[in-house]
């Protein structure tokens, strides 16, 4: 098994994030995102896997200021977001382990709901982490 090293994302890598969260893409999505990230940096924290200098996989939490909730007295929620791990390195526990990473920060920071959207192929991790499907959630896309 090759082996990875673990670390703390900084605004420093703000352009790894973002070109793991658009992969294959140079133009506009990857430059708006990448200023976004930028700016919102005090409300995220994220975790990268190396591989011989190289980002192989990341994973990131985002604070959302939702304000209160029935069963949840803090405004804050937390949003894992920017799950990837480079196709030569999946199937080898560094998704689990990223999303663990972010996962306790959440727990440390008292965070009290995390979610998060996701694929068919991430399904079964998430579920065995503990997340269930909502049935509440529904999306309208106003630019459409």
């Amino acid at each position: 098994m090759t082996a990875w090293t673990l670390r703390p994302a900084t605004v420093e890598d703000v352009q790894h994030i973002a070109r793991h969260r658009y992969p294959g893409e140079s133009g506009e999505h990857l430059k708006v995102y990448a200023a976004w990230l930028t700016g919102a940096f005090a409300m995220y924290s994220g975790v990268l896997a190396e591989h011989e200098g190289q980002v192989i996989g990341a994973a990131g939490l985002l604070r959302l200021n939702w304000g209160p909730r029935r069963g949840e007295p803090g405004p804050l929620q937390g949003r894992v977001v920017n799950v990837l791990v480079e196709a030569p390195f999946r199937r080898r526990g560094l998704a689990r382990q990223l999303v663990c990473g972010v996962l306790e920060t959440a727990r440390l920071e008292g965070l009290g709901v995390v979610a998060l959207g996701t694929s068919e192929m991430a399904r079964g991790l998430y579920a065995e982490l503990g997340f269930q499907v909502s049935a509440t959630e529904m999306t309208l896309h106003l630019n459409s």
